[in-house]
């Protein structure tokens, strides 16, 4: 490729630092603020982006950077974090935003980027999909705990099995739990948590 350069990407600014092989002129800079507008705009200044190869570090923000380097018609690669890390070697100098395109870009130009593989969109959005659902199962299950926490904590009733899953909401579920608590709990913490609760309100009670 002509032109091999490296991204480095942040929430506030992606830096770049290419080198054009054929009259041996580095560029480097940044991209602000880091969105695909201003990516795509920064983009058309390659007139011929099939000779135009970038690398790119699989971390938060990789996939819309790939996406539009490809739209491009920008060659993307995805480095892998830990081996691009690794094949830098024992740090001698300050790591920089500035150094990590320099080293992007060198191993790239060398043919030494550990690679990822970078899937089609709809595997991507299944993935996202996935992940996403991944999490607040892991938040559900956080929050069933934390409740059975606080009834343990106030010597309530044990909830049985399937008591925080009720189909019409829920309402239903948290009604349940304050009335536990109406049973065992103190005037005061009765009062805080006994209050009306409406779909998508959720008491906060904490345990001390």
């Amino acid at each position: 490729m002509p032109i091999v350069g490296g991204l480095d990407i942040h929430r506030k600014q992606i830096t770049f630092d290419y080198l054009d092989t054929v009259t041996g002129q580095v560029r480097r800079g940044q991209i602000a603020p880091a969105d695909r507008e201003h990516l795509r705009a920064w983009l058309a200044r390659f007139s011929d982006p099939d000779d135009v190869a970038f690398a790119v570090e699989g971390c938060t923000g990789w996939r819309y950077v790939a996406e539009e380097l490809a739209a491009a018609g920008v060659a993307a690669h995805l480095a892998e974090p830990a081996d691009t890390a690794f094949a830098r070697g024992r740090k001698r100098h300050a790591k920089t935003d500035k150094t990590d395109c320099r080293h992007l870009r060198t191993l790239l130009a060398e043919g030494r980027l550990p690679e990822c593989w970078i899937p089609p969109g709809h595997i991507l959005e299944c993935r996202a999909l996935l992940e996403t659902y991944h999490d607040l199962r892991a938040e559900h299950t956080a929050w069933v705990q934390r409740i059975h926490a606080v009834l343990f904590h106030q010597g309530a009733p044990q909830l049985g099995e399937g008591a925080l899953r009720s189909e019409p909401g829920p309402t239903v579920g948290i009604s349940t739990i304050v009335a536990r608590l109406e049973t065992t709990a103190e005037p005061a913490l009765i009062g805080r948590n006994a209050m009306p609760v409406t779909s998508g309100e959720y008491p906060s009670v904490c345990c001390r």
